[in-house]
């Protein structure tokens, strides 16, 4: 049985945690995928061989640059709109 890795032994210096969990979740999503296309029965858990796959190398998670940036964006007559229906509500 191999050692579960927790989120710090999965993360270099700086990747976010939410990435990681985004990562594992999409690549869990894609295992399960394959394994229905195939008709395979999966024996273990999708997120679980996802871990595994990260933890090995077998995949690697690739942040942009400016994550976690918050990016200044004008707001339009629509966004307006959408704000004012939300606080009316």
């Amino acid at each position: 049985m191999m050692h579960r890795p927790s989120a710090p032994e999965l993360l270099k210096p700086g990747q976010s945690y939410y990435s990681l969990v985004i990562a594992v979740a999409k690549r869990a999503r894609e295992i399960s995928q394959i394994a229905d296309e195939r008709h395979d029965i999966l024996t273990e858990k999708p997120v679980k061989m996802a871990v595994e796959d990260f933890a090995k190398g077998r995949y690697k998670m690739i942040e942009s640059e400016d994550i976690g940036v918050i990016h200044e964006r004008a707001i339009t007559s629509a966004d307006a709109a959408d704000l004012d229906d939300t606080i009316l509500e």
